[in-house]
């Protein structure tokens, strides 16, 4: 049976999808194709009429977990003044809503270690998420009065900051020394952008959104200097 172009692409972003969790949940080495077409209810042998190979499939798969990251960025964000804006996503980056869902969650700790061992494709195309979302954050700075390199600086070590907390939390075994872990990152991000929420818990899904709620009463960000030391 033939299909029309429409359907091609829309089977072609189900894969890319479904990749991209398997990505985030299993790493390159652990993703099957053929698990992946059965999972979709399709042929082994259909993979190729959209994909080149593995390395092209994980490579576009790499563009789509990014995009899935900006905009959860952009949904926990919005609407939000600057300083209760990162405040809102630093919350949910390293709550166990996040860390405890690699599949669901940012590209960058989910696959960093094994991306460096990929194909130059897949890294170029890493690099691109990565700075594409630097930038988002970065534009948070922007709005609180940072130079651009400033920005760019503070977005990258908030990034270094929280996904190294949620790969070791996510490496550990113990439900208290994930917390541990990413209490400390978290107490330790907030002081260095000198921002005060003392109720953080870090416990559920359902816990983020209060606390996100209550950030907007914080000092007004455009009154507190945050330098970028």
């Amino acid at each position: 049976m033939r299909y029309d172009t429409e359907h091609k692409e829309r089977t072609r972003l189900r894969l890319l999808t479904e990749a991209a969790i398997m990505l985030r949940e299993e790493g390159p080495h652990g993703l099957s194709v053929a698990t992946l077409m059965k999972r979709q209810g399709l042929t082994h042998g259909g993979f190729y009429a959209h994909f080149a190979s593995k390395d092209d499939l994980i490579a576009q798969a790499i563009d789509v977990m990014f995009e899935r990251t900006c905009e959860r960025f952009q949904t926990r964000t919005r609407g939000l003044e600057p300083q209760a804006a990162l405040l809102a996503y630093i919350n949910y980056y390293l709550s166990p809503a996040h860390y405890n869902k690699p599949g669901q969650g940012c590209a960058i700790p989910a696959t960093a270690g094994d991306v460096a061992r990929l194909e130059p494709e897949a890294r170029k195309r890493f690099e691109v998420g990565v700075t594409t979302l630097q930038k988002r954050i970065a534009d948070q700075f922007r709005l609180m009065d940072f130079s651009l390199d400033e920005a760019m600086d503070q977005a990258a070590a908030l990034l270094a900051d929280m996904s190294g907390a949620v790969i070791m939390a996510r490496a550990v075994k113990s439900p208290v020394m994930q917390k541990h872990i990413t209490g400390s990152a978290h107490a330790a991000i907030l002081a260095r952008l000198r921002i005060h929420q003392p109720d953080f818990g870090l416990e559920t899904e359902a816990d983020v959104a209060p606390a996100t709620a209550k950030a907007p009463r914080a000092r007004s960000a455009r009154k507190v200097t945050l330098r970028a030391d």
